[in-house]
């Protein structure tokens, strides 16, 4: 679990480990396509923050912690790419069969687009998010 997102949480926040799971795989799939071309966007920022203050279940979580656990996660990939892409695919594969796990592929390709266009290198990521999660890719129109 993302631990400066339950550091950020105060003693009154009312939430759930089910919904701190939901949003380390968000969190985690969004960064990983983000860093799928390198560049962390603004763009890709704001359409995380959009799709997780459209589901339900991450209401518990403010905009602060949502970027604080994004932040941390990005600081990861900066200093160790490889450790965080295996804690990432680990956050996402948490939901592997659960109700959330559309939404979380839904947010990732929601970000994917974000600065202009589905590019190959996010396709993949993509790819790989809904086989973690067991989500078709025919869903999202991104078939093989």
């Amino acid at each position: 679990m993302n631990n400066a997102v339950r550091k950020a949480l105060g003693p009154t926040d009312v939430w759930t480990p089910r919904q701190l799971e939901q949003l380390d795989a968000v969190v985690a799939a969004c960064m990983l396509i983000a860093q799928a071309d390198g560049e962390v966007s603004t763009e890709e920022r704001g359409r995380m923050l959009d799709r997780i203050r459209g589901q339900a279940g991450l209401i518990p979580f403010g905009v602060d912690d949502v970027l604080e656990a994004f932040e941390a996660l990005d600081a990861r990939f900066e200093s160790r790419p490889e450790e965080a892409r295996a804690e990432a695919e680990m956050m996402i594969r948490q939901l592997k069969g659960r109700a959330e796990a559309v939404e979380v592929a839904a947010a990732a390709l929601a970000v994917s687009i974000a600065d202009g266009g589905l590019e190959a290198q996010e396709r993949e990521v993509i790819l790989d998010i809904c086989a973690w999660l067991g989500v078709s890719s025919k869903r999202f129109d991104l078939a093989h």
